[in-house]
């Protein structure tokens, strides 16, 4: 690939606001082979340039045509006011939190409710612990909560998302039935306002 390719690839990526990592990880490939295309040390192959012109809002013919660019520049020179970059980089971003997301996509295909009704009624059924068993259908919310988490490329938005309210519940129902403690095992719930409390004012907004 030559050096005016490999430019244009840095460019759009920056201009779209994506980090190697960040790019890398939407490919599913290494942060390395980003580093080597935009170093004009290797190719992207067709597949990852279907991606690239995809992800970017291109054709391909746009994506690798250097000869008319009015867009993009070299990284070195300043970028024309064009905001539609801006505006690519927002949606994409704002796409980066939905609850669907690629990393997290075993774990939302995984039946897991099933798993739990099942593990619920034969258990209960053998041992008679109809109650207080039922706890672990929580477990079900508590699992989808972390897989939309595993969705956040921001470390802070990812600490906000973690299911600690329904970790924090099935503790408390625990210790409750388990040893009767109600009257102090409420004292967990002071750990919810207090963990948002730390995220929210001492967690910085870096990538994972």
């Amino acid at each position: 690939m030559d050096i005016n390719t490999a430019n244009r690839l840095q460019a759009l990526r920056k201009m779209n606001g994506y980090s190697q990592d960040v790019l890398a990880e939407k490919l599913g490939i290494s942060r390395q082979a980003i580093s080597k295309w935009e170093r004009a040390e290797s190719s992207p192959d067709t597949d990852n340039l279907i991606a690239l012109a995809k992800l970017y809002g291109l054709t391909l013919d746009e994506l690798l045509d250097t000869s008319n660019d009015k867009t993009i520049v070299d990284a070195g020179k300043k970028k024309p006011k064009d905001f539609s970059g801006k505006i690519k980089s927002l949606l994409s971003k704002a796409n980066d939190f939905g609850i669907y997301p690629e990393r997290a996509a075993s774990l939302v295909k995984f039946p897991f409710p099933i798993v739990v009704t099942i593990l619920y009624v034969a258990v209960s059924a053998v041992f008679d612990c109809w109650h207080p068993l039922w706890i672990i259908f929580l477990t079900i919310p508590f699992y989808y909560h972390y897989a939309l988490a595993c969705k956040a490329n921001n470390k802070k938005v990812y600490n906000m998302l973690l299911p600690i309210p329904e970790a924090v519940l099935i503790v408390f129902l625990i210790i409750g039935f388990a040893f009767g403690l109600w009257k102090y095992a409420w004292i967990l719930f002071l750990i919810i306002p207090i963990y948002y409390w730390y995220v929210a004012f001492y967690t910085k907004s870096s990538s994972k």
